[in-house]
Protein backbone atom coordinates (compact mmCIF):
# COMPACT_ATOMS: atom_id res chain seq x y z
CA UNK A 1 0.00 0.00 0.00
CA UNK A 2 1.49 3.36 -0.96
CA UNK A 3 1.35 6.65 0.88
CA UNK A 4 -1.55 8.05 -1.11
CA UNK A 5 -3.72 5.03 -0.39
CA UNK A 6 -3.34 5.69 3.33
CA UNK A 7 -3.69 9.45 3.31
CA UNK A 8 -6.08 10.09 0.41
CA UNK A 9 -9.57 11.50 0.80
CA UNK A 10 -10.88 8.25 2.24
CA UNK A 11 -7.55 7.10 3.59
CA UNK A 12 -7.67 8.74 7.01
CA UNK A 13 -10.41 6.40 8.17
CA UNK A 14 -8.18 3.48 7.23
CA UNK A 15 -5.24 5.14 8.97
CA UNK A 16 -7.26 5.64 12.13
CA UNK A 17 -8.60 2.12 11.95
CA UNK A 18 -5.14 0.60 11.75
CA UNK A 19 -3.68 3.08 14.21
CA UNK A 20 -6.32 1.97 16.70
CA UNK A 21 -4.11 -0.94 17.59
CA UNK A 22 -0.86 0.96 17.35
CA UNK A 23 -2.04 3.74 19.64
CA UNK A 24 -4.41 1.94 21.95
CA UNK A 25 -2.85 -1.46 22.17
CA UNK A 26 -0.43 -0.45 24.90
CA UNK A 27 -2.92 1.55 26.87
CA UNK A 28 -3.55 -0.98 29.59
CA UNK A 29 0.12 -1.00 30.51
CA UNK A 30 -0.55 0.57 33.94
CA UNK A 31 -2.12 -2.74 34.92
CA UNK A 32 0.95 -4.64 33.77
CA UNK A 33 4.24 -5.14 35.51
CA UNK A 34 6.82 -2.48 34.65
CA UNK A 35 9.16 -5.30 33.69
CA UNK A 36 6.63 -7.03 31.47
CA UNK A 37 7.77 -8.11 28.03
CA UNK A 38 6.36 -5.42 25.67
CA UNK A 39 5.50 -8.03 23.03
CA UNK A 40 3.48 -10.05 25.54
CA UNK A 41 1.87 -6.92 26.91
CA UNK A 42 0.74 -5.76 23.47
CA UNK A 43 -0.51 -9.19 22.44
CA UNK A 44 -2.56 -9.58 25.60
CA UNK A 45 -4.33 -6.24 25.85
CA UNK A 46 -5.53 -5.62 22.28
CA UNK A 47 -8.99 -7.10 22.68
CA UNK A 48 -9.54 -5.33 25.98
CA UNK A 49 -8.82 -1.97 24.42
CA UNK A 50 -11.03 -2.53 21.43
CA UNK A 51 -13.71 -3.01 24.05
CA UNK A 52 -13.18 0.59 25.13
CA UNK A 53 -14.25 1.69 21.66
CA UNK A 54 -17.22 -0.66 21.58
CA UNK A 55 -18.39 0.59 24.97
CA UNK A 56 -17.96 4.32 24.47
CA UNK A 57 -18.33 5.07 20.74
CA UNK A 58 -22.10 5.22 21.23
CA UNK A 59 -21.59 8.68 22.73
CA UNK A 60 -19.85 10.11 19.66
CA UNK A 61 -22.89 12.09 18.53
CA UNK A 62 -24.82 12.61 21.76
CA UNK A 63 -21.87 13.43 24.04
CA UNK A 64 -18.64 13.51 22.01
CA UNK A 65 -16.50 14.87 24.83
CA UNK A 66 -17.45 11.90 26.96
CA UNK A 67 -16.25 9.59 24.20
CA UNK A 68 -13.05 11.57 23.60
CA UNK A 69 -12.29 11.56 27.32
CA UNK A 70 -12.77 7.80 27.50
CA UNK A 71 -10.26 7.34 24.68
CA UNK A 72 -7.84 9.84 26.17
CA UNK A 73 -7.98 8.17 29.57
CA UNK A 74 -6.49 4.99 28.14
CA UNK A 75 -3.97 6.78 25.92
CA UNK A 76 -2.55 9.10 28.56
CA UNK A 77 -0.66 6.56 30.69
CA UNK A 78 1.31 5.07 27.81
CA UNK A 79 1.62 7.59 24.97
CA UNK A 80 4.40 10.15 25.50
CA UNK A 81 2.51 13.08 23.99
CA UNK A 82 5.11 15.65 25.09
CA UNK A 83 7.94 13.73 23.40
CA UNK A 84 5.92 13.24 20.22
CA UNK A 85 4.78 16.87 20.09
CA UNK A 86 8.34 18.15 20.45
CA UNK A 87 9.42 15.83 17.64
CA UNK A 88 6.57 17.13 15.47
CA UNK A 89 7.83 20.67 16.01
CA UNK A 90 11.24 19.56 14.79
CA UNK A 91 13.84 22.31 14.56
CA UNK A 92 11.21 24.86 15.47
CA UNK A 93 11.05 23.45 18.99
CA UNK A 94 14.32 25.24 19.79
CA UNK A 95 12.88 28.49 18.50
CA UNK A 96 9.74 28.14 20.59
CA UNK A 97 9.41 29.28 24.16
CA UNK A 98 8.67 26.80 26.93
CA UNK A 99 5.12 28.15 27.02
CA UNK A 100 4.68 27.63 23.27
CA UNK A 101 6.03 24.07 23.46
CA UNK A 102 3.66 23.30 26.32
CA UNK A 103 0.73 24.87 24.49
CA UNK A 104 1.44 22.95 21.29
CA UNK A 105 1.75 19.69 23.23
CA UNK A 106 -1.69 20.32 24.74
CA UNK A 107 -3.19 21.28 21.37
CA UNK A 108 -1.57 18.36 19.58
CA UNK A 109 -2.77 15.91 22.20
CA UNK A 110 -6.36 17.21 22.30
CA UNK A 111 -6.69 17.34 18.52
CA UNK A 112 -5.03 13.99 17.86
CA UNK A 113 -7.19 12.21 20.44
CA UNK A 114 -10.40 13.71 19.02
CA UNK A 115 -9.41 13.02 15.39
CA UNK A 116 -8.34 9.50 16.23
CA UNK A 117 -11.45 8.79 18.32
CA UNK A 118 -13.75 9.88 15.51
CA UNK A 119 -11.83 7.78 13.02
CA UNK A 120 -12.13 4.55 14.99
CA UNK A 121 -15.66 5.01 16.34
CA UNK A 122 -17.17 2.37 14.08
CA UNK A 123 -14.31 -0.09 14.26
CA UNK A 124 -14.86 -2.13 17.38
CA UNK A 125 -13.95 -5.49 15.86
CA UNK A 126 -10.53 -6.16 14.41
CA UNK A 127 -8.14 -9.05 14.52
CA UNK A 128 -4.65 -8.08 15.64
CA UNK A 129 -1.50 -10.13 15.89
CA UNK A 130 2.06 -9.37 16.98
CA UNK A 131 4.46 -10.73 14.37
CA UNK A 132 7.45 -12.71 15.61
CA UNK A 133 7.26 -11.69 19.27
CA UNK A 134 10.66 -11.61 20.92
CA UNK A 135 12.05 -12.00 24.39
CA UNK A 136 12.43 -9.18 26.88
CA UNK A 137 14.53 -6.47 25.17
CA UNK A 138 17.88 -5.80 26.78
CA UNK A 139 17.84 -2.14 25.76
CA UNK A 140 15.39 0.67 26.38
CA UNK A 141 13.94 0.88 22.86
CA UNK A 142 12.00 -1.66 20.84
CA UNK A 143 10.06 -1.77 17.58
CA UNK A 144 7.06 -4.09 17.66
CA UNK A 145 5.49 -5.27 14.41
CA UNK A 146 1.80 -6.01 14.34
CA UNK A 147 -0.67 -7.09 11.67
CA UNK A 148 -4.18 -5.65 11.69
CA UNK A 149 -6.73 -7.73 9.80
CA UNK A 150 -9.97 -6.11 8.70
CA UNK A 151 -12.42 -6.34 5.82
CA UNK A 152 -10.08 -4.15 3.77
CA UNK A 153 -7.20 -6.60 4.18
CA UNK A 154 -4.00 -6.69 6.24
CA UNK A 155 -2.24 -3.57 7.45
CA UNK A 156 1.27 -3.81 8.88
CA UNK A 157 1.79 -1.62 11.92
CA UNK A 158 5.17 -1.02 13.51
CA UNK A 159 5.39 1.07 16.61
CA UNK A 160 8.30 2.25 18.66
CA UNK A 161 8.31 2.05 22.42
CA UNK A 162 10.93 3.32 24.84
CA UNK A 163 11.42 2.33 28.46
CA UNK A 164 11.64 5.26 30.84
CA UNK A 165 13.57 5.47 34.10
CA UNK A 166 10.65 3.97 35.99
CA UNK A 167 10.77 0.92 33.72
CA UNK A 168 7.53 1.78 31.93
CA UNK A 169 7.18 1.32 28.19
CA UNK A 170 5.96 4.45 26.37
CA UNK A 171 4.74 4.72 22.79
CA UNK A 172 6.61 7.42 20.81
CA UNK A 173 5.99 6.66 17.13
CA UNK A 174 3.92 4.64 14.67
CA UNK A 175 4.70 3.42 11.15
CA UNK A 176 1.85 2.16 8.96
CA UNK A 177 2.83 0.15 5.90
CA UNK A 178 6.07 2.08 5.73
CA UNK A 179 4.56 5.53 6.35
CA UNK A 180 6.16 7.16 9.40
CA UNK A 181 3.43 9.13 11.16
CA UNK A 182 5.90 11.08 13.28
CA UNK A 183 7.61 12.37 10.14
CA UNK A 184 4.24 13.00 8.51
CA UNK A 185 3.14 15.32 11.31
CA UNK A 186 6.59 16.96 11.43
CA UNK A 187 6.29 17.73 7.72
CA UNK A 188 2.84 19.18 8.36
CA UNK A 189 4.22 21.45 11.08
CA UNK A 190 7.06 22.64 8.85
CA UNK A 191 4.65 23.37 6.00
CA UNK A 192 2.40 25.29 8.38
CA UNK A 193 5.38 27.36 9.49
CA UNK A 194 6.08 28.23 5.87
CA UNK A 195 2.44 29.21 5.43
CA UNK A 196 1.93 31.19 8.63
CA UNK A 197 5.52 32.12 9.53
CA UNK A 198 4.61 32.19 13.19
CA UNK A 199 4.55 29.43 15.81
CA UNK A 200 1.52 30.87 17.59
CA UNK A 201 -0.46 30.85 14.34
CA UNK A 202 0.59 27.28 13.60
CA UNK A 203 -0.65 26.19 17.02
CA UNK A 204 -3.91 28.09 16.59
CA UNK A 205 -4.54 26.47 13.20
CA UNK A 206 -3.25 22.98 13.98
CA UNK A 207 -5.34 20.00 12.88
CA UNK A 208 -4.10 16.41 12.83
CA UNK A 209 -6.63 15.61 10.14
CA UNK A 210 -4.83 17.93 7.71
CA UNK A 211 -2.15 15.28 7.27
CA UNK A 212 -4.65 13.28 5.24
CA UNK A 213 -4.71 15.97 2.58
CA UNK A 214 -1.10 17.12 2.75
CA UNK A 215 0.56 13.72 2.23
CA UNK A 216 -0.20 12.14 -1.13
Amino acid sequence: MNTSSIFGRTGFAQWAKAACCALLVSAWAPFASAAQNPYTMIEGVSQNLLGVIRTNAQYLNSDPQRYYSAVESVLTPVVDFDFIARGVMGRYAKQATAEQRSRFSHTFRRDLVATFARGVASFGTMDVKVVNPGSMPSGNRVNVLQEVRSQEGITKVSYTLVRNRAGQWKLINVILNGVNLGKTFRSQFAQSMQTHGDIDKVIANWSAGDAADKVS
